[in-house]
């Protein structure tokens, strides 16, 4: 079997958000990954990126995904993405955000997962009057 290359890794890493975040972080993520977005503290480390993910889904209930997948460029380990994450749970509240996300992988695992954005896209009542 041949090894998949970063693209596909990603690739296949978001794709699996449909079905869930925490299969697909489980699957994709290295133990030694670190999990970057805008606005918030690095996460390093399996057990603390998925512990991050938990608290993510409890406080938002919306625990899958599908990207719309605008741009992606790919050179080595490295994989760069422009996209809209549709996000959504078992009730009707659907979300959407724009994101340019870069990340690493090697040895068929993601090693850093770093995403930016407008993290207002997620509190747009705060900030109507902004």
């Amino acid at each position: 079997m041949s090894q998949l290359t970063a693209r596909q890794v990603v690739e296949a890493f978001f794709s699996d958000w449909e079905t869930g975040f925490v299969g697909s972080f489980e699957k994709w993520i290295a133990e030694d990954a670190v999990w970057q977005n805008t606005g918030m503290p690095d996460v390093a480390g399996k057990p603390a990126i998925m512990e991050h993910l938990r608290k993510y889904n409890d406080i938002t209930n919306m625990p899958y995904g599908r990207v719309e997948m605008i741009n992606i460029m790919s050179e080595g380990d490295t994989v760069l993405t422009e996209r809209i994450d549709h996000l959504w749970g078992e009730g009707p509240e659907r979300h959407s955000v724009k994101i340019m996300g870069a990340l690493q992988a090697r040895d068929g695992k993601i090693v850093r997962y770093s995403d930016y954005l407008d993290i207002r896209a997620f509190e747009p009542e705060k900030f109507e009057d902004a």
